[in-house]
């Protein structure tokens, strides 16, 4: 896989996953927690995805920048998990401002929102 068909398959899931999380909206029985629940859970497969893309992709100067986010967004997990004394539905909270904002960033980056 070339450097333009790995930023199309990236772009692809990322479009996928907005559209995905745009569709939640349709279950209005849902709660605004349970919505955004489900959101942050369709970002982070989203992610995996990505990240599983970048593995075998050659160098390229956007991949290389949705790598380093990704490497941000796992040490920012990582500083999280290490910290004691956070209520177990904080740490909840602020993982997920981590995922998304990170997947927020990437999209950006790849001008997919």
């Amino acid at each position: 896989m070339d450097a333009q068909q790995a930023l199309a398959a990236v772009r692809a899931v990322l479009v996928q996953a907005l559209d995905d999380r745009r569709g939640l909206v349709v279950y209005t029985r849902l709660d605004a927690l349970e919505m955004d629940q489900r959101a942050r859970a369709v970002e982070r497969e989203a992610l995996e995805k990505v990240r599983r893309l970048l593995e075998g992709a050659p160098p390229d100067r956007l991949l290389e920048q949705v790598r380093v986010r990704l490497g941000r967004m796992d040490e920012a997990l990582a500083a999280l998990a290490s910290r004691t004394g956070i209520d177990e539905r904080s740490r909840a909270l602020e993982r997920d401002d981590i995922v998304w904002r990170a997947f927020e960033d990437i999209a950006w980056l790849l001008g997919v929102v």
